[in-house]
């Protein structure tokens, strides 16, 4: 150490261990949030092609949306895109931006035309455990 480097405040070997540290642990970070978004691109690829397989043909035609035929091959070319080139390309935002409109524009469109799902049973008054709706019912006075 200098005469200098001691009246300035000493050596400054350990400031820079510092910041070789914050710097790796700052380039592993990047890199997780990078890999998530690679994974979450992929993953919203494949619910939007899952969401198309699973449709009902007539309700694309219904809702005006092109057919199912077009919309799964938009769906499908959009993973292969994302998986082989991945998301950060140009071709790869393309195809996340592909699934992305038919998970944000198509698909509400097709769950108007979709059969409504009922989870619930009718319940009586007087009947314990849920099990309303089922059996003989006793309508007689008092009960």
């Amino acid at each position: 150490m200098t005469a200098l480097a001691a009246r300035q405040g000493g050596d400054y070997s350990g400031n820079v261990h510092i910041l070789g540290l914050v710097a790796a642990y700052l380039s592993l970070a990047v890199g997780l949030i990078w890999r998530f978004a690679q994974i979450t691109a992929v993953g919203l690829g494949v619910w939007a092609l899952i969401d198309t397989l699973t449709r009902d043909p007539s309700h694309f035609i219904a809702a005006g949306k092109r057919t199912k035929g077009f919309w799964l091959a938009v769906n499908a070319a959009g993973v292969v895109v994302v998986l082989l080139m991945g998301p950060s390309s140009m071709l790869g935002l393309l195809g996340v931006v592909t699934n992305a409109v038919y998970l944000a524009d198509v698909r509400p469109a097709l769950q108007y035309y979709s059969p409504v799902r009922v989870r619930s049973s009718i319940r009586f008054p007087g009947h314990e455990g849920g099990q309303g709706g089922r059996g003989p019912r006793d309508w007689t006075p008092g009960r």
